[in-house]
């Protein structure tokens, strides 16, 4: 008999797999210039969904990261963070990182620590730990 439990876990991965392409589109939109609100809420979504999955499965090293970068997205949707080159390197090395702390959950095998907190502190630095620690207590939509 299976485990139902390992089989929503399984259907989670697939659908984290989905929505880190989504992620990665939405970027490389974004990089060509197209920065429409629809654009750039396909990229929250994205990180905002994983979030929330990770959550009822008790992934904390994904949640927390997964909150750090949604707060930041959150920040380009409501037009006080521009995306300029700069910010768009960084939210794709992010969306790597994501794809990789995914990975490392799905196959319990260890991340690399070092770039997690360096891309976070990046994050941070961004849009300022003022935002980052305003959004630590709030739920998002």
């Amino acid at each position: 008999m299976s485990d139902p439990m390992a089989e929503i876990r399984a259907s989670f991965f697939v659908e984290c797999e989905e929505l880190l392409e989504a992620l990665q589109d939405g970027l490389s939109a974004m990089e060509q210039g197209e920065t429409d609100g629809e654009t750039i809420n396909v990229c929250f979504r994205a990180v905002h969904s994983m979030k929330g999955g990770a959550g009822a499965f008790g992934l904390e090293r994904l949640v927390r990261f997964a909150h750090r970068y949604e707060t930041v997205m959150d920040e380009v949707r409501s037009g006080r963070l521009s995306p300029d080159r700069d910010a768009m390197q960084l939210f794709f090395r992010a969306a790597d990182v994501l794809s990789d702390i995914v990975r490392a959950s799905r196959d319990d095998a260890p991340t690399d620590d070092a770039e997690i907190e360096r891309v976070l502190g990046e994050l941070e630095a961004l849009v300022g730990a003022e935002a980052l620690a305003e959004e630590a207590g709030e739920e998002e939509e």
